[in-house]
Parts: C-alpha cells; sequence; structure tokens
C-alpha cells in the first residue's frame, strides 16, 4: 500500500502494554506475538488472563476443551469467577477505590462521575433491589437506557447475581423493543423517563411501556428519572408493575454469586436481512478475557486514561468498552445526546474538557465532519484514535487521523461484530499502520482469508474471513436458536467460522471491503463497494455514496451508484463525470451503469449504510427486518430516483 500514513512513538514500542507483554513473554514483538497466540492459544490466554487481571474464585482445569468441535469449544471449564470481581472489587481490594470509574455529560452540560468504589457499592445495592423483584441467576433484565451511569452501573448490578442483560437500543421503536424482550423472555425492563437529543425532549418511558405491554414475561419496569409512588393505592396494580429507579439503589449491598466461567452474562441482539433478530450469548469467563485482551493490547488503554466510545447502551461497543477498561483500571466517559449539538465543536469540547486520551467511533462520524468548517485544533490530550462500524474511505480515515488526531495518534480499526464479542481483526499500537489498515487478526485468533475454492486468497485478492479455532469472546450459540446457529456460521465450510467480511491482505497488513452480501459482480468480476464508494467521494459533487449490484441478465449485475449531493442537485455532467472516475479508478468493466441521487441514504443507528435495502428498492424485494434503521423516509427517496431513471 505504499508508505506508512503513521509510524510509532518510541514511548508506545517500549511503555505500551502489548511491548510489556511481549518483554515478559521473552517476545520481540507484536507480529512474532501475533504468530505464536495464534498457534498456541491456550499459552497466550493462559497468560492474557494473568496480566489483564481475571480473578479467579475457583481455578479452571484448563483454558478450554474442544473436543467437540469449534462450534462447541468450551472454555474454562471448572472455573468459577464473576466479572465484577474482575472489574471492580479487584480495584478497590488494591486500594483504588477513589479513581474515577465513569464520567458522564448529558446534552444539556449536566454530568458527574462515579468513583469505583461508589460503582461498586452502587451496583451490590441495585443488584439487592433486583433480587427483589424476583430476579435470579440466569434471568433476563432487559435495558432500554441512554449512556449514562445507569446503563453503566446495571451492568454490573446484573453481573453480581448472575443475571443476563438484555441490552436494547435506546432508539427503538415499540415493534423492535417488543420482538428483542419476547425472544429474551426478560422478566424485567429497565428504562429512563426520556432523553434529550438536539435539544429536543424523547418519551422513551412510554415506548417502553408499550412494549413491555405487548410481552407477558414482563413483570416490571424499572423507571430511571420519574418519581413513582409504591404504595397501593386500592385499584388493581397494572402489569408490568412500574418501580422507581430510586427504589433499587435503596436497598442494602448484595454479596457477589460466583459462577461457572461459561455461566451467560450478556444476550445482544444483532439483526439478520430476514426473520427474527439473533440472540449473540457471552459469558462471565470469555467476554471479559476477549475483550480485555484488546482494549489492553490493542487500543493500550492504561489505569489513568479517560476512554471515550461514541456509541449506544443497545451496541455491543458499550459493555466492551465499560468491562475492557474497567479490567483496565481506567475511567469511561458517557455522553447522552447529539455528539455535534449544539455545534460542530461539541465533540472537541467534550474531549478536553474530560480529558479523554482514548477516542472511538464510526467512519460515519468521520464523514459527517469532515464537511464542516473551522474546526477546532486536535485536542493535545488524545494519543490513541479506535474505529469500528464499517470499513473506511481514504478520505475520511485521513481526516480522522488529521483533525482529530493531529497525526500523532494510531487508528486503531477494530472489526468483528455482536456474537464475535470483541473483534477478530485489529491495528497494533506498536506497528506502523497505512490509511484503512489492520495489523492483523487480533491476539489468540486464528483466521484466514479464502476464496471461493476455500483455498486461502492471493495477496491483494479480496476473500472471505475465516476462523479456524474458536476464540473466548465467541457466541455460545444463539439464544434458543440452535440451528440456526450452526447455518449462520458453520454451514458454509464445517469445521470454521464463517465471519461474512471481505478481506484481503497486502503484505503484512490486512483490509476491509465490506460485507460478503454487499459484494458487487459485474460479468464475473468481483469487487467491494468500498472501493467504488472511494473513487465516487473523490468527486466534489459528492457527499455520501453507495455502491450496489443489481441484477442484469447478460452481465449477471450491473454496477449502481447512489450519491447524496454536495450542492443538493446533481446534474447529467456530473453523473457522467463520476461514473468516469470509478472506470478510471476501477477499470472500464466496472463504469457504473447508473448514478442516481437521492436525498439521503439509509443507515442503520450505528451510522452504517444499509445496502441490502437499496437492492431492496431496486428489485423490489421484501425488505425485511427494519428495527435498525434510523431513517425510513431514506427509502421513498430511493424508489423516487429508481422510478425516475425507470421513466426516462
Amino acid at each position: 500500500m505504499g508508505e506508512y500514513a503513521w509510524y510509532p512513538s518510541r514511548e508506545l514500542t517500549e511503555q505500551s502494554n502489548v511491548a510489556a507483554f511481549c518483554r515478559a513473554q521473552g517476545i520481540d514483538d507484536y507480529r512474532e506475538l501475533q504468530r505464536r497466540s495464534a498457534a498456541d492459544p491456550e499459552w497466550f490466554w493462559t497468560h492474557a488472563a494473568r496480566d489483564i487481571g481475571v480473578v479467579w474464585r475457583e481455578a479452571p482445569l484448563r483454558v478450554f476443551d474442544d473436543r467437540g468441535g469449534i462450534a462447541a469449544t468450551r472454555w474454562f471449564p471448572g472455573g468459577r469467577t464473576n466479572l465484577v470481581d474482575s472489574c471492580l472489587e479487584r480495584h478497590v481490594q488494591q486500594g483504588r477505590a477513589d479513581a474515577v470509574a465513569l464520567r458522564w455529560e448529558r446534552e444539556d452540560g449536566t454530568g458527574g462521575l462515579l468513583r469505583y468504589g461508589e460503582v461498586a457499592q452502587l451496583s451490590a445495592r441495585i443488584a439487592t433491589g433486583l433480587r427483589g423483584l424476583g430476579v435470579g441467576e440466569g434471568d433476563r433484565v432487559a435495558a432500554c437506557l441512554p449512556p449514562g451511569p445507569e446503563a453503566f452501573v446495571l451492568l454490573f448490578a446484573c453481573a453480581r447475581v448472575g443475571a443476563v442483560l438484555v441490552p436494547l437500543f435506546s432508539g427503538f421503536g415499540s415493534e423492535a423493543l417488543a420482538v428483542r424482550l419476547a425472544d429474551a423472555e426478560a422478566g424485567v425492563l429497565v428504562t429512563a423517563a426520556a432523553t434529550t437529543r438536539r435539544g429536543t425532549r424523547h418519551d422513551i418511558e412510554a415506548t417502553a411501556r408499550t412494549a413491555a405491554d405487548q410481552v407477558p414475561a414482563v413483570r416490571h419496569l424499572v423507571v430511571v428519572g420519574a418519581e413513582l409512588s409504591d404504595e397501593p393505592d386500592g385499584t388493581p396494580a397494572p402489569r408490568p408493575a412500574t418501580v422507581s429507579w430510586s427504589r433499587l439503589t435503596a436497598a442494602e449491598p448484595a454479596e457477589t454469586v460466583p459462577l461457572p466461567g461459561d455461566a451467560p452474562f450478556l444476550l445482544m441482539h444483532t439483526s439478520g436481512t430476514t426473520g427474527r433478530p439473533k440472540g449473540a450469548v457471552h459469558t462471565h469467563g470469555g467476554f471479559p478475557l476477549q475483550v480485555g485482551s484488546e482494549v489492553r493490547y490493542n487500543l493500550d488503554v492504561r489505569p489513568d486514561d479517560v476512554a471515550f466510545w461514541v456509541t449506544d447502551p443497545g451496541w455491543i461497543m458499550f459493555p466492551l468498552i465499560a468491562v475492557g477498561c474497567t479490567l483496565a483500571g481506567a475511567c469511561v466517559l458517557a455522553y447522552e445526546g447529539a455528539i455535534d449539538h449544539p455545534g460542530p465543536d461539541r465533540l472537541w469540547q467534550l474531549l478536553g474538557g474530560h480529558g479523554v486520551t482514548v477516542f472511538g467511533s464510526s467512519p460515519s462520524l468521520s464523514r459527517a465532519m469532515m464537511t464542516r468548517d473551522s474546526l477546532p485544533a486536535a485536542p493535545s490530550r488524545l494519543r490513541i484514535l479506535g474505529s469500528t462500524g464499517e470499513p473506511w474511505t481514504e478520505d475520511a480515515w485521513h481526516w480522522y487521523f488529521a483533525e482529530l488526531g493531529g497525526r500523532r495518534c494510531p487508528v486503531i480499526n477494530i472489526s468483528g461484530g455482536t456474537e464475535v464479542g470483541g473483534s477478530l481483526l485489529a491495528s497494533a499500537p506498536t506497528v506502523p499502520q497505512s490509511p484503512c489498515s489492520f495489523t492483523g487478526p487480533c491476539l489468540g485468533i486464528d483466521a484466514v482469508v479464502v476464496d471461493a475454492a476455500d483455498r486461502e486468497a492471493a495477496e491483494g485478492v479480496p476473500g472471505e474471513l475465516v476462523v479456524r479455532r474458536s476464540w473466548p469472546g465467541m457466541t455460545r450459540g444463539l439464544w434458543r436458536a440452535p440451528e440456526r446457529f450452526a447455518d449462520a456460521y458453520f454451514s458454509r465450510r464445517p469445521g470454521r467460522w464463517s465471519h461474512g467480511d471481505l478481506a484481503s491482505r497486502v503484505g503484512e497488513e490486512w483490509f476491509l471491503h465490506g460485507r460478503l452480501d454487499d459484494v458487487i459482480k459485474v460479468a464475473g468480476k468481483r469487487l467491494g463497494p468500498a472501493e467504488v464508494e472511494d473513487a465516487v467521494l473523490g468527486d466534489p459533487a459528492v457527499a455520501e455514496a453507495a455502491a450496489v449490484g443489481v441484477p442484469h441478465r447478460i452481465k449477471g449485475e450491473a454496477l449502481w451508484c447512489f450519491v447524496v449531493p454536495a450542492g443538493g442537485v446533481l446534474t447529467a455532467p456530473d453523473a457522467d463525470r463520476i461514473g468516469g472516475r470509478v472506470a478510471a479508478a476501477l477499470g472500464h468493466a466496472f463504469r457504473p451503469g447508473r448514478v442516481l441521487a437521492v436525498p439521503e441514504l439509509p443507515r442503520t443507528r450505528t451510522g452504517k449504510v444499509m445496502r441490502r435495502l437499496i437492492r431492496d428498492c431496486v428489485t423490489g424485494d421484501p425488505a425485511g427486518d427494519l428495527s435498525t434503521l434510523t431513517n425510513p423516509r431514506s427509502l421513498e427517496g430511493l424508489r423516487a430516483a429508481i422510478r425516475a431513471t425507470a421513466d426516462r
């Protein structure tokens, strides 16, 4: 990929967490550690668990038992633990009770902080409050909360009593909430009275109550930020019964329950293209070790860091950062509101005001911010940038690297998913970087890129990302759907995890090109949408772009490009010029059949473009699951643009 854009500083090569781990193990550098950890995962995870600070009440008999195959691998058999011991109690016992664990800020500027001792005590009280609502080991507690102290503390309260937390995106509608509540059979739903975004108050409680009313399993609705009377007034109690959050916090502290290493801790739903959402199951033993490794060795989080990731408690990055950073003894910043309200400099105010040193977001945030003028200088305390969610385009990567990182911070790409319980690919802070790249598979991950014939793909040739061995964070199946688990990940390549990402290797670096089901195949030639979109976004007339393959009776598929014009209008010469740019960059065979202007692209709540919905609009196929779509009106704009071209 040419010259590297970033080289590690001496401080990182000598003082980073992963450099210290390599020295302790007698290993020369990250590349050697990467190879050895994949070849001997038992050795790696044994030593990593000690270095990360995982606490066992009873030591496991072995690291893993894979005699049943990759899908049935058992991690830490015979061990007993509770992630609260590792994330909270360990720091309190080591004299760090006064260290700050959480800082939070709301859109109106109010906020606060909680120290490790306070989080430990408050989570213990809420755990007792949950027990008073009938919650015990294995019971599901759903949470539809904005980022803030309640979402953070509830995670540890559920873990403390062995309950399974079911995080739900705070922007979901009632139908999306109800589907997930019913699938989890959650007995308790914790929500907030309201949240504020861009100065507008949104009633979360009403939406949550509508959803809970549809699910008989939900017995109690716990509401944050509402003063409720828990005394009977003579009328029949509604179902679900409403309980105030303050009632839970007033209880006596509960003891922490020791649990088997494979006891479930988290049930997170990830949407498929059709059917009900898939529920990924993560455990007390596997999840902390997986995310602890990534946060410690890839993001290089240390006890004096403040880490801020733009996310919602309903997405995997919230528990990943909460658990990973508390394992490291660091501080997490949670922000409730729009990151660019009342102006785009709000992000810089947050980073500077809270002394953020590790910051992460999706590439979508960069693409939105890079169109703004007169942004502040790069925050001086930032030392690590993180990224996940979708492939980068080079212009957005360079903007992130320069404008937020000041050209001195590495961009640590991590990519995995809800069902991965962390990441499969990651960048390392001690290895030089090219734009948009990954150093390679995460430590302890035995991954390879394969072609359609199931052979290892040649250098530079995109293929599917496949994993040959289980890893600690791998979902322990799909909730109530064992057949779906086998079909989704192991049916195409028995004995290996088929992840569905399109990846390639160039030299020692790895790159992602999108999802396999987004791959465009024109007359037998394959390419990822990111390559096309990178070429399109180089045109000044384009603000956003999405490339999809649509059915073509001769070529199999034709390439169509959908663009949001920078000036609101796309002329015929503009469209022709954009088509020429793509042909010049990728070859004449890939010149777009059509370039269509649309008001907006369909996006998920995390900013990902939903290309399958664009294809569905072209083909007229049913749209499937729309619960994660943040802008439903975008579909009508797509259909109108498609109709207009058909009429010409």
